[in-house]
């Protein structure tokens, strides 16, 4: 950000003689960065496992997913970042939200029913973009992963070491992120830089106080939907402190909601019928009830017909359920809809497997091989 921009910035916010508690990592963002482009590549091969194995993208919510990709410009151009932000609507009802390195991110359409205000989701996606931004080790190894997982994937077809297709063992996608643990001092930094962000954008400091509040008070009653956020960055009373403490550092102002927010909650709530059978579905395969897996996702079909995420769901189920030939018609509708995603050319590779057809199966893995290039 140049400096009459943030002159501009802080005398709107009301900021003027605020310093940036982290020696202003934001500003420094490019030189911190050796080499922005090798992020970037690392993130965007990363991104098609990482949409996976953490429930598979949304396609067919334009306006939230307009929404949120507005947010994310609006707070990128905060951080002066190189990167080329984007983010995803993940197909899941728990609370979560990550970033890969070189800006790509996916959030749960279960934390946008969660909060009560825009800031406060504002927080979480600040949160992470800061992991990104500051470069935090344990997030690079975490999602670094991700590449060994796509070269195993692919030399496998897609099943887990041991795992033969048609084994009565669903692959799993959608129900495993590879998501560890940050560490103290990068959970601390990065709530320090997302609140500096959220403020630079204008945004409601506080929404990052309420949201630590109310994760803190799903965890303590053992609400499963907080799980996946709370196992990856568990809240301290330490960094709740720290967090409380920074937001005191800045007028306590700035825009809480909108009607764009609005919007996109509203959106999730009028398809929120079928996204749930898609959790009982998913729930009933992993206890290997597949016909009723299977009915599930029939009804979940008709309210969301064209979402991949689902029709790979079924392909799946029918796998395991001993139904290779239906599966690969479940396959093919998703390379259909998502035609340059490897996963679906690993789907489709998995399914030919299971059917015994070797040689299209080995014609979708290369194909998954060229797309995961």
């Amino acid at each position: 950000m140049k400096p009459l921009a943030l002159a501009i910035v802080v005398a709107t916010l009301g900021l003027t003689g605020c310093q940036n508690p982290v020696r202003d990592p934001i500003d420094s963002v490019v030189q911190v960065v050796t080499d922005p482009k090798k992020e970037i590549q690392k993130g965007t091969r990363q991104y098609p496992f990482a949409l996976a194995q953490s429930g598979g993208d949304l396609t067919q919510f334009p306006v939230t997913t307009n929404y949120l990709n507005g947010l994310i410009q609006r707070l990128a151009k905060t951080a002066n970042s190189p990167f080329p932000w984007e983010i995803r609507l993940i197909n899941d009802g728990s609370i979560n939200a990550w970033a890969l390195p070189g800006g790509k991110m996916g959030v749960n359409y279960g934390l946008l029913q969660a909060v009560e205000t825009e800031a406060e989701l504002v927080s979480v996606l600040g949160h992470e973009m800061a992991h990104s931004i500051e470069l935090h080790g344990t997030g690079r190894e975490t999602f670094g992963a991700l590449v060994g997982l796509a070269a195993q994937v692919i030399e496998i077809g897609i099943s887990e070491p041991g795992t033969k297709p048609g084994s009565n063992k669903l692959i799993g996608l959608g129900q495993n992120i590879l998501m560890g643990q940050y560490s103290q001092s990068n959970e601390l930094e990065a709530d320090r830089v997302g609140v500096d962000l959220m403020v630079r954008a204008g945004f409601d400091p506080r929404g990052a106080i309420g949201m630590q509040e109310k994760l803190a008070q799903l965890g303590s009653g053992g609400n499963s939907v907080a799980q996946k956020l709370l196992g990856t960055h568990p809240i301290s009373r330490e960094r709740l402190s720290a967090i409380k403490s920074e937001v005191g550092k800045y007028p306590a102002t700035g825009q809480s909601t909108s009607d764009e927010f609005r919007k996109a909650q509203a959106e999730i709530k009028t398809l929120e019928t079928g996204l749930q059978l898609v959790t009982d579905a998913r729930k009933a395969g992993s206890e290997k009830q597949f016909a009723k897996a299977l009915t599930l996702t029939e009804r979940a079909l008709k309210i969301l017909p064209n979402e991949h995420s689902v029709w790979r769901l079924q392909a799946e189920l029918f796998v395991a359920n001993k139904e290779s030939r239906k599966a690969i018609q479940s396959a093919l509708k998703v390379r259909e809809l998502n035609p340059t995603d490897p996963i679906s050319e690993l789907l489709l590779s998995y399914c030919y497997s299971a059917a015994g057809d070797i040689i299209n199966a080995d014609r979708a893995k290369e194909r998954a091989r060229m797309l995961a290039l």
